[in-house]
Parts: structure tokens; C-alpha cells; sequence
């Protein structure tokens, strides 16, 4: 018989799942640092060329009728489905494909203080954070400089600022009236930090004020990590990026270390397993929890790294009410255009933890405006406007240039009770058990938001804007904040978290969680500048091990 030659499995030296923020960054400085790395995705590249960024209202419904669509970057519940208790929906909102999230992002980029990082510790709620500003500073800035970030030179407690901002756009109109009712009202507005580019960065072009953000920047001028850390990555021929995987488990070796992904083609639904020594799970808070949850095994009996029973629980997110009205100081101003950098050009930092708040909730909320100017159709305003024929055209040209909204994020505690699990009972095409996100808002939620109202009405009051539709009591779903946290989260104490300080899991050394699931808290910020610099955070500190060969 002839000799068979077997060839020995390949090992990659880290896997990385996911390709957005957390796991963008962690393939970008890991190859940058000399180690080779294979990367999953759950989804393909999108073209930049097929985006429909500049299609005017109109061609979008010549098109349509041609049978032409866009890019789908959000995933279809039909083909993933997840499960939610009857009376507890939870909207999840997820991007297979290259970049993720990145790809279609509102951009928001604020840093947390140490008035986020410290709350827990000072009220109480929840665990501390093994981290403060000054451990993530250096990155912040980093990120800063890398991504290209716009925004001002405000520095506060609550916001802190930037030496490394881009210039940020100028406020429109009624912005800028509400900036100076804010100021009567001790209630500061400050410029959007936003990760756009206003002027070019790393070969960049700068931003061109199209204000079709939401449909993907087919010029490349906001951050996308399939735009700005994925091509850098492959450059260095020390990424490999493997498409339409969607991973299902972590496999571990007898030791119960951490030792591949199984994962399943998309197309095929045919079984795939990469080994690696270190694995480094970016999937987003959701995903990243499910599949670990999933991960089960003699060593995991409860899933990988979790024998503090806390992955999975104190989901928390943000509650967000909606006002929109017209400000009569600019009715019949001459039509301009308000596109800009889309959503707002200004923002409201949190400021109820101040003396003379009087508040009775834990926590507090950050305000945005976006969608206020003149906007691309006027059928936002023609719906609140009574009439027919020429008299109703008249007065919809007359309020258009008067629109405003206003959009409060306010934080959700960590509760044990939010949590996702998976249920055994049923599976996706792959044969994966389903999560199941069961999430409900308590009192403290229910007393911030009657402040946040407060807030709005006050600002109308002040800056005479009438409001339109407006309901005080109605808050939006839960999960359409987009900002998932906290169900793999690191603290000092095993007892009560996955993971350290540098996101490596207590009871699995050679496993890594660099997302939102890693967060304590939520915080009434958008998280991803701090998801990108907590993930080139915990990437130094992995490379680092590696290299005194610890992992």
C-alpha cells in the first residue's frame, strides 16, 4: 500500500469573529503588529459602486419600478430569527456583511468619563468598572486621529474633549436657536463629535455634505471598517478574511481552552471549523453572547467562561423619546440646504447630574437633533399641515425651512433580569439553537423619562417651537438605540464578570470579547468610539502576551 501522507491541521495564531468596530480594530492592529490573523464574517464585502448614497427620491422610485434594489445591509429576521417573550418585543437590528454596523452608523462619537466609568461605584448599581478615562485616553485619542473625527474643543465632566477633532460643520439654523435657549436655560449645547471626515484623512476624501449617510458613503469620508481597517489589514498579507461564515460555537480542546470557531457557510449551510490559538469574539454584544451561550461542553457545561452564570444577563441598552415641531421664528426663510454631515450638527451633553437637578432616578441623558433643517422631501412636514390645493402647498413651503426634532438618549441600568439565553428547543438552518432576548425597562427608566420629557417641553417652551404628534408618555422600542451592552462584562471579580480589564476572560486565558458585551454599563452615549478603543486596548495587551509568550 502507498504511504497516505496526512497533513497536520492549520492553526492561525488568533481568530477574529466579526468585522465591525471591535473586530475591524482587532484584525487592523493585530496584523499590524506582525501576527497573522483569519477573520470570520457572517456576510460579503459591500460595493461602494452599488450604493444608492446619492439617489434622489424621485429615481428611487423609477428604479424600484425597474426591479432594481439597494445594497440590503440589514439582516432579514426571516433568514436569522430570534425569539422575544409575547408582551417584551425587542427590535435587534444587525448587519451581516463587511464592516457591520460601520457601514451604515449614525457616526456619533463621544467619549465616556469617568463620570460614566465611576457611576456604578458612586451610586451603587450594578459593578465598577476595572477601567477609568485615563486608561482609555491614549486610545481615544488614537482613534481619534485614525478614524477622523469631527467635533468641537468643548472639555467637560461629562464630555470630555479632544486635541484631535476635525473641524466640526457649522449649526443649522434652528440648531443654533436652540443652542441659545439651551444657554438661557443652563442646559449646554455643544458641537457633534461625529466620525466624519470634514477634511481629508489617510488619503481620504473629506465629506461632501450629501447628507445620504444612512445608505453608505460611497466616497469612504465617514468611518467604515471595511473602508478604513480591513484594506490596511490585508495589506500587510497577515489577514485572511473568510466570508459568508457564520459562526456558530467556540471549540475547546481537553483542557477546556479555547481552540477554533465551528462555523456554517451561508449559502451552503455546510459545517466549516478553524483552529486558532487565541480567539478574539467581535460578533456584536448579541451575536458574540449567543455563541458563546452556545459553546457548551464537559469543561463548559453552562457555555464557555461562564461559571459565574452571568453571560447573557444585564442586558441594557438606551430609552429614547422622539419630539418633532416647527419653530415659527423661521417660517417663510428662504429654502437652504441643510444636508450636512446627516443627523445633527449639535449636541446636548448630559447635565442632570449637576446641583439643583432634584432628580429621583439613577443615571442621566444626552440630546440629539437630528433630522432638523430642511430635508431632502417635505412630507415630513406635509403631514401636520391641514388643507388641500394651492392655499396647503403655500404653507408647506412656508414651514419647511422650520423643522426641528429632538431625539433624548437616556441610560438603562444593568439588570440580571434583561438577558439573553438560547433556546434548545429551537434552531436556525444550521441546527443552532435561536436566542432569545427577554428585556424590560423598570422605574428608574420610567422616572427618567418623564425628565426627559420635561426637558423637551422646556426647550420648546424657551426656543418657541411647537410641537407636532407629540405624546410625553411614548417611548421608542426597546432595542432601536442600536447600542447593546454588558452580557459578557468585565470587571475585577470572577464571581461577578467574564472579564478582566483587558477583556480576556477569567476562566478562558486564550479568549477574548471586544465588543459592546464587554461594557458595565451602557451610559447614555453612543458606544462605538469606545467599543474601537477598547478593542485596540485589549489587541495591545493580547499582542503583548503573545509576544512574551503567555498565549
Amino acid at each position: 500500500m502507498p504511504m497516505q501522507v496526512i497533513s497536520p491541521r492549520k492553526e492561525y495564531p488568533v481568530i477574529v469573529v466579526g468585522s465591525g468596530a471591535a473586530g475591524g480594530m482587532a484584525a487592523w492592529n493585530l496584523t499590524q503588529q506582525g501576527i497573522d490573523v483569519l477573520l470570520l464574517d457572517a456576510g460579503e464585502k459591500f460595493k461602494r459602486e452599488e450604493f444608492w448614497t446619492h439617489v434622489r427620491p424621485w429615481e428611487w422610485r423609477e428604479r424600484e419600478q425597474r426591479g432594481e434594489r439597494p445594497p440590503q445591509f440589514f439582516l432579514d429576521t426571516r433568514e436569522q430569527r430570534y425569539l422575544t417573550p409575547p408582551a417584551r418585543p425587542f427590535e435587534l437590528i444587525r448587519v451581516w456583511g463587511h464592516g457591520g454596523k460601520t457601514n451604515v452608523w449614525g457616526r456619533v462619537s463621544l467619549r465616556y468619563s469617568d463620570l460614566d466609568f465611576e457611576a456604578p461605584a458612586r451610586d451603587g448599581w450594578g459593578i465598577p468598572w476595572p477601567i477609568r478615562y485615563k486608561d482609555l485616553s491614549p486610545y481615544y485619542d488614537k482613534v481619534d486621529q485614525l478614524i477622523g473625527v469631527c467635533g468641537g474643543d468643548d472639555d467637560s465632566d461629562v464630555l470630555p474633549g479632544s486635541k484631535h477633532h476635525l473641524p466640526p460643520p457649522a449649526p443649522r439654523c434652528a440648531e443654533r436657536l436652540m443652542q441659545q435657549a439651551g444657554q438661557r436655560l443652563n442646559m449646554p449645547f455643544v458641537a457633534i463629535r461625529r466620525a466624519v471626515m470634514t477634511r481629508p484623512v489617510r488619503g481620504f476624501p473629506a465629506c461632501h455634505y450629501c447628507g445620504g449617510c444612512g445608505l453608505g458613503c460611497d466616497t469612504a469620508s465617514f468611518f467604515c471598517s471595511a473602508d478604513h481597517l480591513l484594506p490596511f489589514a490585508l495589506k500587510t498579507g497577515r489577514l485572511e478574511i473568510r466570508s459568508n461564515a457564520v459562526a456558530a460555537r467556540v471549540l475547546v480542546d481537553k483542557q477546556g481552552r479555547a481552540s477554533g470557531i465551528q462555523y456554517f457557510d451561508r449559502s451552503s449551510g455546510k459545517e466549516q471549523q478553524a483552529h486558532g490559538k487565541v480567539i478574539v469574539m467581535a460578533a456584536s454584544c448579541v451575536d458574540s453572547t449567543r455563541i458563546l451561550l452556545n459553546s457548551k461542553s464537559p469543561q463548559h457545561p453552562n457555555g464557555i467562561g461562564n461559571g459565574s452564570d452571568v453571560i447573557g444577563r444585564y442586558l441594557c441598552e438606551q430609552i429614547r423619546i422622539h419630539a418633532r415641531g416647527f419653530m415659527p421664528a423661521l417660517y417663510g426663510r428662504p429654502t437652504t440646504n441643510d444636508e450636512g454631515i446627516s443627523g445633527a450638527h449639535v449636541y446636548m451633553p448630559r447635565f442632570n447630574h449637576r446641583p439643583g437637578q432634584g432628580r429621583d432616578y439613577l443615571r442621566g441623558f444626552g440630546m440629539q437633533f437630528w433630522d432638523t433643517g430642511c430635508r431632502p422631501t417635505g412630507e415630513h412636514v406635509a403631514r401636520h399641515v391641514a388643507g388641500f390645493g394651492t392655499s396647503f402647498k403655500r404653507e408647506v413651503k412656508r414651514r419647511y425651512p422650520s423643522w426641528v426634532e429632538l431625539h433624548p438618549f437616556g441610560e438603562t441600568l444593568s439588570y440580571p433580569h434583561n438577558r439573553i439565553t438560547v433556546d434548545e428547543s429551537q434552531t436556525d438552518r444550521y441546527g443552532v439553537p435561536l436566542l432569545k432576548i427577554d428585556y424590560h425597562t423598570a422605574d428608574n427608566e420610567r422616572k427618567m423619562a418623564e425628565h426627559m420629557a420635561d426637558t423637551i417641553e422646556e426647550i420648546a417652551r424657551e426656543a418657541e417651537i411647537e410641537l407636532v404628534g407629540w405624546n410625553r408618555t411614548e417611548l421608542d422600542n426597546n432595542g432601536s438605540a442600536i447600542h447593546e451592552h454588558a452580557t459578557c462584562r468585565m470587571g475585577d471579580d470572577p464571581k461577578q464578570s467574564a472579564l478582566n480589564k483587558f477583556n480576556q476572560m477569567h476562566e478562558v486565558a486564550n479568549l477574548f470579547v471586544v465588543d459592546g458585551s464587554s461594557f458595565t454599563t451602557a451610559s447614555e452615549k453612543n458606544p462605538t468610539l469606545t467599543i474601537l478603543a477598547v478593542s485596540w486596548r485589549a489587541t495591545d495587551y493580547l499582542a503583548e502576551e503573545m509576544r512574551k509568550g503567555n498565549l
